[in-house]
């Protein structure tokens, strides 16, 4: 027959194992719906973000989205605010840039490393694709056809900042 300390001691052992399996058990469904990122350039005022995946993208969020290959940033994510959704008009007077008549800004003519930059789509944006951008001088966003309209399954989730 065990001892009253042995039961104890077994006691605190299950207990212990069943807190870290809850705790791995909601841990496990945090990551399932949440992803923390982080901006890499000084183009958002915030540089720290949680996302949520399962959140519905709508103008005006800031969303993080896997962008298509470019010559400047690899196997990085990038955070931007959504100016136009599908059905939107998005027009270029030389290279500044409006949504449905409202200016977003001007697409550089040169990378900061001297390199053209091609101007991005214009029209009416397709269905489940967006237009992107950040209001710094040097985001690369929708304005540049490198990146371009972002469809929504290159969309990871909703950003929110912490930071």
């Amino acid at each position: 027959m065990a001892t009253k300390a042995a039961r104890r001691r077994r006691f605190l052992i299950l207990l212990a194992l069943g807190l870290a399996y809850a705790a791995y058990q909601a841990l496990s469904a945090f990551h399932a719906r949440y992803v923390f990122t982080v901006n890499h350039t000084a183009s958002l005022s915030h540089w720290a973000f949680i996302v949520d995946r399962r959140a519905t993208p709508e103008r005006g969020d800031l969303i993080y989205f896997a962008p298509p290959d470019n010559p400047y940033y690899a196997d990085t994510g990038f955070v931007k605010i959504i100016a136009g959704v599908a059905g939107d008009e998005v027009r270029r007077e030389e290279r500044t840039y409006f949504v449905n008549d409202v200016e977003i800004g001007a697409a550089k003519p040169r990378s900061q490393k001297g390199d053209p930059l091609e101007p991005g789509p214009v029209g009416v944006i397709p269905a489940n694709t967006y237009f992107v951008f950040t209001p710094h001088k040097d985001s690369y966003d929708s304005r540049y056809k490198q990146i371009g309209w972002i469809g929504r399954d290159r969309i990871i989730g909703v950003a929110r900042p912490v930071l």
